[in-house]
């Protein structure tokens, strides 16, 4: 079989593989609605914005480049990584745009600026690829915990239509309180399902986690199990801005992340259930077909 008799059974393959894995990400829950318009520059986007330049850009996803331009540096990663809209490929070719919160930039910033012995100890930690999952990381517990460093807290968004990567999810970071402190479950204690700690921060952070969000997150479990937030519930639990950042249609679901290489170096950004993805180049065929499937 000739290539170009390939082309067109592979670009088929791959429609219907994107179709398929789309509606699994979108079709959750019932949220089909059609997703209404939304400003770019609500979510850190210019009108120009786009992923990075493979060249120019490439310390942003190629390990070597990456370790000798930020030289551990990796609070300043991050938000070079927002700066640039950087796409993260999850599942192989789901691409989420990484946000963060204007609360923790503000953290990081004040990090990654200060080159003390103690605003070092602030950075965030990759683990190594040895800690591939939340749960082979030291001390860890099922809880709601995070510090900023060894942990976050985060979102998965979908339905937002001027996301990069073309397919309208964005994977948001927000800021923790650090004052916190893990205790023992009792039966007064505020701990999702299957929690064997309870930890004890209040929101901190506008667009962060609600108190709702905290006592209840579960986030060990399979996803069809938990509580997935409409715009109208986020709002009502307190992100009063969150329609006005990413859309009425936009919904999601609250993670713990974390950072870990793996055996190749690569950064990957891992949910606790597992789901991760790592930093695109923005010049792969699965991404610039999705876009074409997208409408990017």
């Amino acid at each position: 079989m000739t290539m170009l008799k390939r082309v067109p059974i592979f670009l088929a393959s791959f429609i219907l593989l994107n179709s398929y894995l789309a509606l699994a990400f979108n079709a959750n829950i019932g949220h089909r609605s059609v997703v209404g318009s939304v400003s770019r520059s609500a979510i850190g986007m210019s009108s120009t914005a786009a992923a990075p330049n493979s060249e120019q850009k490439s310390h942003l996803y190629v390990p070597s480049n990456r370790d000798e331009y930020y030289q551990g540096n990796i609070a300043q990663y991050l938000l070079d990584l927002h700066d640039e809209g950087a796409t993260l490929n999850f599942c192989g070719g789901m691409m989420f745009q990484l946000v963060l919160s204007d609360k923790l930039q503000t953290h990081l910033k004040s990090v990654a600026a200060d080159s003390s012995s103690e605003g070092k100890q602030k950075q965030p930690i990759i683990h190594p690829a040895s800690q591939s999952l939340m749960s082979r990381t030291p001390d860890y517990k099922k809880s709601s915990f995070a510090d900023n460093i060894f942990s976050f807290h985060g979102r998965e968004l979908r339905k937002i239509p001027t996301a990069n990567g073309g397919m309208g999810f964005v994977l948001q970071l927000s800021y923790a309180d650090p004052s916190a402190t893990l205790e023992e479950v009792s039966s007064s204690s505020a701990a999702g399902k299957g929690a064997d700690a309870a930890w004890n921060g209040t929101p901190v952070d506008p667009q962060g986690w609600s108190k709702e969000e905290i006592a209840t997150y579960d986030g060990w479990r399979s996803d069809q199990f938990r509580q997935w937030r409409k715009c109208s519930m986020y709002e009502d639990e307190g992100y009063s801005t969150f329609g006005q950042e990413f859309g009425n249609e936009a919904f999601g679901l609250n993670h713990r992340f974390f950072l870990h290489l793996d055996s190749q170096n690569k950064m990957w950004l891992s949910a606790e259930d597992g789901c991760e993805g790592t930093p695109a180049d923005g010049s792969s065929l699965m991404k610039k077909l999705g876009g074409m499937l997208f409408g990017r």
